[in-house]
């Protein structure tokens, strides 16, 4: 058989291996010492040779199961002079182990590939915080089974870590080209960011129809917490929450700072009241943070917002500061 290219041959093997009921990798390779053209490509079965045994006094974090065989099924994919085809040099079908099963088939490497629709699945889920593996999981219960997978729970794993690779560095800029979408659909989103002199995201704002219209209701009590931080930015996940007439949490806008300093609050400050229409709180809840009394006094009026802090972040913190003085007192 011909070849126009190597890749196309390795294919070839490839699927044979496939419908034959056995894995494949490729082998040695030999090339053109002139200008490294590959003259001899070996595609060989994976239980292919023997696997050495570690020796005694090496380390073995983990014992690895036997799969090499000494199988000699093998395809040789030759160069034709002059030309940049190939053609099937040397082929070895028997087996010294047994094949797959039908009902097995679908366990071996050549049947785990993703298709398009698993990939849209991944990126989906990803959106929505869910990891491979439960991905994985989800999409055996739509296809019936494990039986009618066609990829693995590796594959999966190996295809969302791309998308994680692809998206590092851009996602501060897919983040705020999400936003000028939902503006452009909706003139009620308002949202506000800043960036460093290296165009660096630092802190940003937003707050969309439904959370300003919220607030315009129940704007008397608002409760701003900065005790959620990211894990790979290790940016501050602020959000603004309130409470409505069947006393459930309501999340009326969300920031990202950077820096949880003076000048980062009168920042976030400014940019929800200007979300709000200027309108200030009755009573603002927070926890204890210097720098973020001092931006509370300077952007909210004192006259209008009462300043408060939570009591759950007071009973936390009173085993710590009080645990001496308690201590020391005679009952």
């Amino acid at each position: 058989m011909k070849f126009n290219t190597l890749q196309q041959g390795i294919s070839f093997y490839e699927n044979y291996a496939r419908l034959s009921g056995f894995d494949t990798r490729l082998s040695s390779t030999k090339k053109r010492k002139s200008d490294g053209k590959i003259l001899l490509k070996y595609c060989v079965c994976s239980k292919e040779d023997f696997r050495e045994t570690p020796r005694l006094h090496a380390k073995c974090k983990k014992k690895r199961p036997i799969t090499r065989m000494g199988c000699k099924a093998r395809l040789t994919l030759k160069v034709i002079n002059d030309q940049d085809n190939y053609v099937i040099f040397s082929f070895h079908e028997g087996h010294t182990h047994a094949l797959t099963t039908p009902n097995s088939a679908h366990h071996t490497k050549q049947s785990k590939n993703l298709t398009l629709a698993h990939k849209k699945y991944i990126m989906d889920n990803s959106r929505a915080n869910i990891r491979a593996t439960k991905s994985y999981r989800l999409m055996k219960e739509h296809v019936g089974g494990y039986q009618n997978m066609t990829a693995s729970v590796t594959n999966f794993k190996n295809f969302q870590r791309h998308i994680r690779k692809h998206i590092r560095g851009k996602d501060a800029h897919m983040l705020i080209e999400n936003f000028k979408r939902k503006q452009h659909m909706c003139c009620s989103f308002f949202f506000k960011y800043e960036v460093d002199d290296k165009q660096h995201l630092i802190r940003v704002f937003w707050a969309d129809a439904i959370g300003r219209k919220c607030y315009a209701s129940f704007e008397d009590v608002v409760s701003f917490d900065t005790t959620f931080s990211m894990n790979e930015y290790y940016m501050v996940f602020a959000p603004f929450t309130g409470v409505d007439n069947s006393k459930s949490c309501v999340t009326f806008a969300a920031a990202l700072l950077y820096r949880e300093n003076t000048e980062s609050f009168v920042w976030l400050f400014e940019a929800f009241g200007n979300a709000m229409s200027y309108c200030d709180p009755t009573c603002l809840i927070t926890h204890q943070d210097p720098a973020m009394k001092i931006a509370i006094e300077r952007v909210f009026d004192s006259s209008r917002t009462r300043h408060r802090l939570c009591m759950w972040h007071i009973i936390k913190m009173v085993p710590k500061r009080l645990v001496q003085q308690l201590s020391k007192m005679k009952i």
